[in-house]
């Protein structure tokens, strides 16, 4: 399994998860040429795309959602309207795309019907959770030890007390239905990874609230106090303006772009 962040945090969000010529997009909060130009450097084009899926329906995720064919549109109850109701994906009930197993989790946010997503394949499993201001136990069970966690740090709490927002603003952000931040995070991988952790990629950062700095130093702050080694787990950061990639791409890039080079070749 490989996964690509093609874009993270309040300005536009998109992951695309492939694994055995298969390929899910969960979100498409960018532009359609973003989308496509990320994409194509990676190897991949719109016809790789085989199953699309809604986490909520704010801008940031959703702005460019209906450029897609519904017949591979997913979503929560009334996230995307007149979704068709075999499309809508109902919290903690599997489905498939050819062979991988898609979870959905119900999170908290204020949207509508936020989800997260668990996917697996014969022998990994990723989360893919942002934009929730809590995780809860049940949730927690769902998400043990998987092999890559793509998860949210949004905010330092100092850091967004200090900003210029409104306060209504920072109490939403700070609330059960806003987002997590550095220290939750943290604390929440420390409790729920394992043995066949892998990787964790923190998404969705403030600009404002949040650096790639301070949200390592957390992470490694935290570790460290509760004596937790994560010497063999690969932590990165999700960016907003460049592609983060996690899995087993390095794998199979080689063959794709000889594949690219192949195709081009007779076409010539």
């Amino acid at each position: 399994m490989e996964y690509h962040i093609l874009a993270s945090g309040s300005k536009g969000n998109s992951t695309f998860i492939f694994d055995q010529g298969i390929g899910i997009l969960i979100d498409c909060g960018i532009s359609c040429k973003q989308l496509y130009y990320r994409l194509s450097n990676l190897g991949f084009s719109k016809e790789d795309i085989h199953m699309v899926l809604l986490t909520h329906d704010h801008q940031d995720h959703k702005k460019n959602i209906h450029t897609f064919n519904q017949d591979i549109l997913y979503a929560g109850k009334d996230a995307i309207e007149e979704l068709e109701e075999s499309h809508i994906l109902i919290p903690y009930q599997k489905y498939m795309c050819h062979h991988l197993h898609i979870l959905p989790l119900s999170i908290s946010h204020d949207a509508t019907s936020p989800l997260a997503f668990v996917i697996q394949n014969q022998k990994e499993t990723l989360l893919y959770m942002t934009d929730t201001g809590y995780v809860s136990q049940k949730n927690k069970e769902y998400i043990h030890n998987l092999d890559y966690y793509i998860i949210e740090s949004n905010h330092d709490i100092d850091m967004l007390m200090k900003t210029t927002r409104p306060m209504y603003l920072k109490r939403r952000i700070l609330s059960d239905t806003g987002h997590l931040s550095n220290e939750y995070s943290a604390h929440l991988m420390c409790e729920i990874l394992g043995e066949k952790t892998k990787e964790i990629t923190l998404a969705h950062l403030s600009e404002e609230a949040n650096c790639q700095e301070v949200a390592l130093k957390t992470y490694q702050h935290i570790f460290e106090e509760q004596h937790i080694s994560i010497s063999n787990i690969k932590i990165q950061v999700a960016s907003q303006k460049s592609v983060v990639s996690g899995g087993h791409y390095e794998d199979t890039r080689h063959q794709r772009r000889q594949n690219q080079r192949e195709v081009s070749f007779i076409g010539h």
